[in-house]
């Protein structure tokens, strides 16, 4: 027998089995993610037989138009099925039953960030289409010093949640764009002073800017969002390393900035109608994410 109903307290235990072998993170990061971002009306389950076999998390966000219009829409964070369970259709009845109750709310859109290449097939094969993309570029410290900078000086603080959504909204203004909830904004940063960072503001010649950092272990850092003008962008760069010493450094940016530097832009997030909503509401792309908790 199948059921498909919302988490229940007591669950968590056979949730973070599945998703140890699904994902393969450390139980240290699955732990702090029970602790400070699971919840159980957010989690959905399928059951056969009474056993969890497949799993997946609704995380309410907004897509906000190049107009200005904000929709509500939903992530979906976490999905995976017990190996037992594999190849049974059973993450496409979830994924189903999500678009469904969804909705039914009113919900316009659901956006995923798939966990590799190969997923993406899987997902344009489930209705999804390449919407977000990034421009990415890994680079060595050596590098830096060969950043086109100009004379600018930058400062950089870490803020609050409150005070790095104000200036990523202002950054993002006039771009399709996925927007966050400060609860959100602030497990991230919890994600990231965890690893010895933090989320930051930046200022450049009066310039306001924000920047979302993760230490990956000694010698790597990733800058999953940096958000400033494009001519500020190696200078932001250079402070960055400057702030957090490392010998490897990779770099996310939206797709319209980091026109200085090399990289490559690619696809990053997909988006989808939701059970009842006209495909056609998806706004004109390229859009941002931007953050996806990975």
């Amino acid at each position: 027998m199948i059921e498909i109903r919302f988490a229940k307290k007591g669950e968590t235990t056979r949730q973070k089995e599945i998703w140890k072998l699904s994902f393969g993170d450390s139980d240290q990061y699955i732990d702090f993610y029970y602790t400070h971002r699971y919840q159980e009306d957010e989690t959905l389950l399928l059951l056969e037989g009474g056993e969890i076999a497949t799993m997946l998390t609704l995380l309410p966000v907004r897509v906000i138009t190049s107009t200005g219009a904000s929709l509500n829409s939903t992530m979906v964070y976490a999905l995976a099925t017990h190996p037992q369970y594999r190849y049974r259709g059973y993450a496409t009845r979830l994924l189903e039953f999500a678009s469904r109750h969804l909705g039914q709310q009113e919900n316009f859109f659901s956006v995923i960030v798939p966990a590799g290449k190969k997923l993406f097939d899987y997902y344009r094969s489930q209705g999804f289409r390449d919407f977000f993309f990034v421009r990415q570029l890994s680079f060595h410290r050596q590098k830096l010093e060969s950043l086109p900078v100009g004379a600018n000086s930058c400062t950089i603080t870490g803020i609050s949640p409150q005070e790095y959504n104000l200036i990523r909204e202002k950054q993002l203004s006039g771009k399709t764009h996925v927007s966050y909830s400060i609860e959100d904004i602030d497990y991230q940063r919890k994600l990231s002073r965890q690893s010895g960072a933090d989320i930051y503001g930046l200022a450049v010649e009066g310039e306001q800017g924000c920047a979302v950092i993760e230490k990956r272990g000694k010698d790597r850092v990733l800058i999953k969002e940096l958000l400033i003008a494009d001519q500020f962008i190696p200078t932001a760069v250079r402070q960055i390393a400057q702030l957090l010493p490392a010998e490897k450094y990779i770099l996310r940016t939206p797709p319209f900035l980091g026109n200085r530097l090399e990289g490559s832009i690619r696809p990053f997030g997909m988006i989808r109608a939701n059970q009842g909503v006209d495909p056609a509401t998806i706004p004109a792309g390229p859009g941002y994410l931007g953050l996806a908790f990975d």
